[in-house]
């Protein structure tokens, strides 16, 4: 699976990939990113979050901001009106109103999603 299948799939299945990227050499000069830079894409487009571990307690710390993160959100849905004949991937922007950085809240979602074929 290439990256490219694999954030479809992810977007398809309405999934919340949130990524822990442990880092055994804190020097970026001696180590390839590309794959770190994969899984904070994927986390973005996904809604989802990515964390840096250097060590088992940064880490340690990752899945405990994560669990608390995954038992204090909320989910928002709605209906497209307009029905089609093929999947299509539409981009999606979330606001919310009178909420700002230093507020201590913020709002984060994935980057769109794809239509269900529908009959006509």
């Amino acid at each position: 699976v290439d990256y490219k299948e694999a954030v479809r799939a992810a977007e398809e299945a309405e999934a919340i990939v949130y990524s822990i990227i442990v880092v055994p050499i804190e020097n970026s000069a001696g180590r390839e990113t590309g794959g770190e830079h994969a899984l904070i894409q994927l986390s973005e487009d996904t809604g989802g979050k990515y964390y840096y571990a250097t060590s088992t307690a940064q880490l340690d710390e990752a899945f405990r901001k994560i669990s608390d993160e995954l038992r204090t959100q909320y989910l928002l849905a709605y209906y497209p009106s307009q029905r089609t004949s093929m999947s299509q991937f539409r981009r999606i922007q979330v606001s919310v109103a009178g909420v700002s950085e230093s507020s201590g809240y913020h709002a984060r979602h994935r980057a769109g999603y794809y239509t269900v074929k529908s009959d006509f």
